[in-house]
């Protein structure tokens, strides 16, 4: 049985999105002379071959380090990016196959909820205008209904009074109150699913905690599917009902999220979980530290790619499958030595 078929990819109705083999290499660039005379051109592998399904109304957070290949999974997906290869359903559509036509129309079912939402809103164009915009894209409703559902949509996402609100400019607010904005603009056409990309990393602490609560309670009401992408398990915990842990384009652990806090099982997930701070002082923990420096995406090193930085590597990692193995029936790890 293939992992995608045990990880249930492809098998289950409530699906909304499948991702098999997905994979996006770039082509690395070289000197004319040196890019001439190889007979191979080198490439950065920065996904590489990834399986998975999110349910809906369920999260999947996507965790690792910076560089692990996490923000190109999320923008290969909704195709802002061109995958290399691989498979891609939202709503039971293979996305990969559609045109740019087909894919603009689309669009209104997958949207992204971007790190910085300064960059991602346009400084000239009123909140009411950014929010409004997507439906008039995709020709949805009348003038007036759109504002309407502009109005409802701002007094969902905190933004009150909304009629205030509608006519002031990016500048004129607050991080916590762009990425309000942002989070109303991601569900004012009614998607299936949306790809959550550090969305709360740039906002202090108290208000990264007021946008988790509103991001879970979209999810609940809109029943949509998360990929919730973030380098804070933290986070992840709290919104996500799988994670899958991320290292040099592979995914080397995936499981409940209960599951994988209770039993990590791959030595990098373990270093992840030893990092994540104890509030108690008087609470002992045990670091992992891993060693060395992350390898370079294009020269990874043979067999296991966390191999050269384990604490617990051994000479039979050099040729091990990379490949996941199942831990238990919904648990499964790359790593078939620990």
């Amino acid at each position: 049985m293939l992992i995608t078929e045990k990880l249930g990819v492809g098998c289950m109705a409530d699906n909304v999105v499948v991702v098999k083999n997905l994979k996006k290499y770039f082509p690395l660039k070289l000197p004319w002379l040196e890019a001439f005379l190889k007979k191979e051109k080198p490439m950065v592998k920065a996904v590489d071959d990834l399986s998975f399904s999110i349910k809906k109304g369920e999260a999947l957070g996507l965790v690792g380090e910076s560089g692990s290949g996490k923000t190109t999974v999320g923008r290969s997906i909704i195709r802002l990016i061109e995958p290399t290869d691989g498979k891609i359903e939202i709503g039971k559509k293979n996305i990969i196959n559609l045109t740019e036509n087909e894919l603009r129309k689309e669009r209104r079912n997958f949207q992204i909820i971007f790190q910085d939402p300064m960059a991602s809103l346009n400084p000239y164009m009123t909140i009411g205008k950014s929010v409004i915009h997507p439906l008039e894209i995709h020709n949805i409703g009348t003038p007036k209904e759109r504002k309407e559902r502009v109005l409802e949509i701002f007094e969902k996402v905190n933004l009150i009074p909304a009629k205030e609100f509608f006519n002031r400019y990016p500048k004129q607010l607050s991080g916590g109150q762009r990425q309000r904005v942002v989070i109303a603009r991601a569900i004012i056409t009614n998607p299936k699913f949306i790809v959550s990309d550090e969305a709360t990393a740039m906002l202090d602490v108290s208000v990264r905690s007021q946008v988790l609560q509103l991001m879970l309670e979209i999810k609940k009401e809109y029943d949509l599917a998360f990929l919730f992408i973030t380098h804070d398990l933290a986070s992840a915990k709290y919104i996500c009902e799988n994670i899958a842990v991320m290292y040099l384009g592979k995914i080397v652990e995936i499981a409940p999220t209960k599951e994988l806090f209770e039993n990590p099982h791959h030595p990098y997930t373990q270093i992840l979980m030893s990092s994540i701070p104890v509030p108690d002082p008087n609470f002992k923990k045990k670091k992992i530290i891993p060693k060395g420096e992350i390898p370079s995406p294009t020269n990874m090193p043979t067999g296991c790619r966390f191999r050269t930085r384990c604490p617990y590597a051994k000479k039979e990692c050099e040729d091990v499958d990379m490949s996941l193995q199942m831990i238990n029936e919904r648990h499964f790890s790359a790593c078939p030595f620990f």
